[in-house]
């Protein structure tokens, strides 16, 4: 058998040169508009996280700070509901009189949800109740 001698190198022709000179330019292009497309996202994430990431200083007990309420934690009201069965006020059944007291020690008012069932005498005796030891209501009632 005879030795293949090796194909001699071509040398580039002006196409080729063309042709890898645009491709170092989309490849350039490609990476200045990622790099400005990451310093846009950084920013919006800066904007919009604030300073932080949510990882916190690292120099606390993992313990809390003591029973501080949040600032916008607002006042608990209770939950009346008015039907067939008597009064309920949070799940548990009570009398027009023990609500209200049960109300004024939550403080912040009531939410009375009155169902279609519920004796309308039941409803009025409270309602009047309410409004004399001037808990504010919010009320939803059948129409």
């Amino acid at each position: 058998m005879t030795d293949i001698p090796p194909m001699p190198r071509a040398t580039p022709t002006a196409k080729d040169v063309a042709k890898e000179l645009e491709h170092r330019q989309r490849r350039r292009k490609i990476l200045l508009l990622g790099g400005l497309a990451a310093a846009i996202a950084a920013a919006l994430v800066y904007g919009t996280c604030g300073r932080g990431w949510g990882l916190g200083t690292g120099t606390g007990t993992g313990q809390g700070e003591g029973t501080r309420t949040p600032a916008d934690a607002a006042p608990r009201r209770c939950a009346i509901q008015v039907a067939a069965e008597g009064i309920t006020v949070d799940g548990a059944k009570l009398s027009p009189t023990d609500a209200v007291a049960a109300c004024k020690r939550a403080g912040a008012g009531a939410d009375v949800i009155v169902t279609g069932d519920a004796r309308e005498g039941d409803w009025l005796e409270l309602k009047l109740a309410l409004e004399a030891a001037k808990i504010e209501l919010f009320v939803r009632a059948p129409k």
